[in-house]
């Protein structure tokens, strides 16, 4: 089951009309966050922080309970594809040791950064 990828489009001219085609699209990443691109390079990462919104504990309509929400997530992954294929060139893999929590990613100084909800913050090199 796919929970979430990222995807990149041309914008094309077809019959007079501008249209996005689609270039490619990423492999299953798992609720991703926005992405950014940098040197080429599309940095997407896996959120990790539980999406439910529902559960059999929390009523209709209202925000799960810290501790369920705390146990269902998992951690982030980032993410390096090519900006011109979405070929993997990298991810961080188990690195990452809690998920990211709607703060997204940051680019700097040759360098891609990713906060998370422990109140870490992950360095990594752009790489290209």
């Amino acid at each position: 089951m796919s929970k979430g990828a990222v995807a990149a489009f041309k914008v094309e001219e077809k019959n007079g009309k501008l249209q996005l085609t689609a270039a490619w699209v990423s492999k299953d990443i798992g609720a991703p966050g926005s992405p950014v691109i940098a040197n080429g390079i599309v940095f997407a990462y896996r959120a990790g922080a539980d999406t439910t919104i529902n559960r059999d504990d929390t009523p209709l309509g209202q925000t799960p309970k810290a501790p369920t929400r705390l146990e269902a997530s998992v951690h982030s992954i980032l993410y390096a594809l090519d900006g011109q294929t979405g070929k993997e060139l990298w991810s961080s893999g188990d690195q990452i040791k809690s998920f990211n929590h709607q703060s997204g990613l940051t680019v700097a100084n040759g360098k891609v950064y990713i906060g998370t909800y422990d109140g870490m913050e992950y360095c990594f090199g752009l790489g290209k």
